[in-house]
């Protein structure tokens, strides 16, 4: 009872109140992440299967929430695990990336939307998600939350309604305006590029004493080469053609800002990639994939 009503005070203060808010702040964006999450998994799916595969990843993810939420101290001695869950969420990002290309070929070829992932599938991916991003939640809480377990118990209540509520209307969202999807694919792909960095800075310093950054981007490029090669069709040269017919206006005025922010900001525009890096990463991984679209492009054209 003492413990219970020192951990009460300890909110009261002015330190313990501003680390409350510090948790729900982290909690208002990391849970945000699970709920793009579980609502790109569940966006094939209708009425109650919907609802049954939120209300199942809402659990699981509350499950390791509270498992490493009670290992929390112990976890954030693990290392290397911060890394191997960016590795994780990287793959997940990869899945939701060949099944939206997947599905805009069906929808070319045949005017559907592609095939609709089962329930099975979709909660697969809901807890190879979770893992990943449930594990950096509690630890960036933990962080936050010092010592104080009725803030961090506060917290993972907290982020469970945001991930209900969420993930329910990022699902609907999701069916009105498909393009949607593209925005949730890219903020998992930031986190797992984040978590990446995060856990190879770790090892740097603690495991292998040397920058693995390189090389880790080196094996992960030949990963994803081989994987887009082997699984992803290339787009249609007359789609393509056509969009840049349609939009060459855009596409020109666009090219004319970015070139002169560039002129003009240069240094504004370094700075903050340098400040920033994983911005900076995500950036250089869509330009890696666009250079691996246009590769697969022309080699489909030799094979004709």
């Amino acid at each position: 009872m003492e413990q219970i009503l020192s951990q009460v005070s300890g909110i009261l203060t002015p330190a313990g109140f501003f680390a409350l808010v510090n948790v729900m702040l982290i909690d208002i964006v990391m849970s945000g992440d699970n709920a793009i999450v579980i609502g790109l998994a569940t966006k094939t799916l209708h009425g109650a299967e919907r609802k049954k595969a939120i209300a199942i990843g809402v659990m699981l993810a509350t499950v390791l929430r509270i498992i490493f939420a009670c290992t929390a101290v112990m976890l954030m001695k693990v290392i290397g695990l911060k890394f191997a869950g960016g590795i994780l969420l990287l793959y997940v990002a990869w899945k939701f990336y060949s099944e939206l290309r997947a599905e805009k070929h069906a929808g070319q070829a045949d005017g559907k939307t592609g095939s609709v992932r089962s329930l099975a599938g979709a909660i697969w991916l809901i807890i190879l998600a979770d893992v990943s991003m449930s594990l950096d939640n509690v630890l960036a809480v933990a962080g936050a939350a010092g010592e104080n377990l009725l803030i961090l118990g506060i917290g993972l209540v907290f982020s469970i309604i945001l991930m209900a509520v969420a993930s329910s209307y990022i699902a609907g969202k999701m069916d009105r305006y498909p393009q949607i999807q593209w925005l949730g694919l890219l903020i998992i792909l930031f986190v797992a590029i984040e978590m990446i960095l995060s856990g190879s800075n770790e090892l740097d310093k603690k495991v292998f004493h040397v920058n693995i950054l390189p090389f880790t981007c080196i094996v992960l490029g030949i990963i994803g080469f081989q994987l887009h090669t082997r699984y992803v069709k290339p787009a249609s040269e007359e789609k393509i053609a056509s969009w840049f017919s349609g939009n060459w206006k855009g596409i020109f005025i666009a090219g004319l800002l970015l070139l002169t922010s560039l002129c003009f900001f240069g240094d504004k525009f370094h700075g903050f990639f340098v400040s920033h890096p994983q911005a900076l990463y995500l950036a250089l991984a869509i330009i890696f994939f666009l250079f691996i679209e246009v590769i697969s492009i022309l080699r489909s054209q030799r094979q004709r």
